[in-house]
């Protein structure tokens, strides 16, 4: 009876073996999935009589094949390409207002410093002279029109950051959530397998919006670091983003932690469509706008000079 009992528990090992196999088959396009392998031991023998009799077999444990430094290395590149992308996304949509050619700001420029050479060549000539205040008119028009898309740019932009934010939130406290969940697995004695893929595929979801660092605690929670030591997630605590607070003075967006008080060094976050987007709202749309205020103010203060400097049709 008892070598009927041995086979018996052998047969559901190796079942249990073999469900894991088909687990991981049809799970073999599955995102994120880890595969798993049945770790079998020996159960210990019982003393009858003169000798210990062995009492077969038993699944020991289920683990998923996991390497923390390939999981690290992968979300780090998935952030670095995340804030890339969305930022050449963005600079592509900034350089189609400035187009080259005829069609561009330097044409019409060209166009306008021309009417003035016209105007010197015939001074007297009315149509000339008519001729400078239309292209000027132009010219003043598309400086307000490049302005005004710009304004746009940001607007969007902008919509766009408080959009992430929200994002960031809500897998932030997904994976609080998770923390809490796979803290009570393991307190029952269950490792958690499915539990820590879902943990896994969130951080590296969160990694799109923002680069995190993690640090897993005794009880198996991790604690999510964003720009460098932000503890967005603490246990089964997350700390939010905060929306942008009102512009400051120079116009940049600043991110904060928990409260507008808490402010965060954007500089440190290291990737991420949040990195990316900060970067083409506080520094690629200012340096352009700040180009664009000083065309407008250097052909404003030379053409004014110079105009200054001849004559009317009076002889003054």
């Amino acid at each position: 009876m008892s070598g009927f009992n041995i086979a018996t528990g052998a047969l559901t090992t190796n079942l249990a073996a073999l469900q894991v196999i088909g687990q991981n088959i049809a799970n073999v396009n599955t995102v994120g999935y880890s595969r798993q392998t049945v770790q079998q031991a020996q159960i210990p023998g019982q003393l009858v009589g003169n000798g210990y009799f062995g009492k077969g077999v038993e699944v020991a444990a289920v683990e998923r094949s996991y390497s923390a430094f390939l999981t690290r290395e992968a979300n780090l590149s998935a952030a670095g390409a995340a804030s890339a992308t969305v930022r050449y996304d963005r600079l592509q949509q900034l350089e189609q207002l400035f187009p080259m050619g005829e069609a561009g700001l330097g044409s019409q420029l060209n166009t306008f410093l021309n009417s003035w050479a016209d105007v010197v060549a015939s001074p007297l000539n009315p149509t000339a002279r008519g001729v400078v205040l239309s292209t000027a008119e132009q010219i003043a028009a598309r400086l307000r029109q490049s302005a005004n898309q710009l304004d746009e740019l940001q607007v969007t932009t902008r919509l766009q950051i408080e959009a992430g934010i929200d994002t960031v939130n809500r897998l932030s406290q997904n994976i609080a959530t998770l923390n809490q969940r796979i803290v009570e697995a393991y307190g029952a004695g269950r490792p958690p397998n499915d539990l820590l893929d879902q943990r896994d595929r969130v951080v590296a979801e969160l990694n799109k919006y923002v680069q995190t660092t993690t640090l897993e605690a005794d009880d198996r929670s991790i604690t999510v670091f964003a720009a460098g030591s932000y503890p967005l997630v603490l246990g089964s605590t997350a700390n939010p983003l905060v929306n942008p607070p009102p512009l400051d003075p120079s116009g940049d967006i600043a991110l904060a932690l928990g409260n507008e008080n808490a402010l965060i060094n954007t500089d440190l976050l290291g990737g991420g469509e949040l990195q990316g987007l900060l970067r083409f709202y506080n520094n690629d749309v200012a340096d352009v706008r700040n180009q664009l205020g000083r065309l407008a103010l250097s052909m404003v203060e030379l053409t004014n000079r110079q105009h200054q400097a001849g004559l009317d049709l009076n002889g003054d």
